[in-house]
């Protein structure tokens, strides 16, 4: 895609959506569209927009996440892919229980002086976000054990 989209447009979104599940040739295969029809889904001077359904296909064929990122950010919340394989979680789990005491410390110590630099809070959101998608995870695994 060559047209400039401005950042955080629905064209924006549905062409970082497009270029996530393989590009125009391959989304368009999927969606059983002409190629032009998806350029022109992505294109900013075009009036059409992309179908619901459409967003929902490439999401869940492609693993595309730019609609749900978008969507999550929307409602005020963040959309967090979980990868951790099933075999990983207890595990995973039993690190991140260690690990959570520590973490949690440092960043209410970094938060509580009010002097946290750019890099300390890139480290301590990295630290956070692992501990999160583990969690998450481990939430996944007991929901699907919960619907027997």
């Amino acid at each position: 895609m060559t047209k400039q989209r401005d950042y955080g447009t629905t064209k924006d979104i549905v062409t970082r959506l497009v270029d996530e599940a393989g590009g125009v040739k391959r989304s368009a295969f999927l969606l059983e569209r002409a190629v032009s029809r998806l350029y022109e889904l992505c294109d900013p001077a075009s009036p059409d927009h992309m179908s619901y359904d459409f967003v929902r296909k490439l999401t869940e064929f492609c693993g595309a996440t730019a609609a749900a990122e978008d969507l999550a950010a929307l409602a005020g919340g963040v959309f967090m892919p979980i990868e951790i394989g099933d075999g990983d979680l207890p595990h995973i789990a039993a690190d991140k229980a260690h690990e959570h005491g520590r973490v949690t410390t440092q960043l209410f110590v970094a938060m509580g002086d009010g002097d946290v630099s750019a890099s300390e809070a890139r480290d301590l959101l990295k630290q956070v976000d692992d501990e999160l998608r583990a969690l998450m995870a481990m939430r996944a695994k007991l929901a699907s054990l919960s619907k027997g």
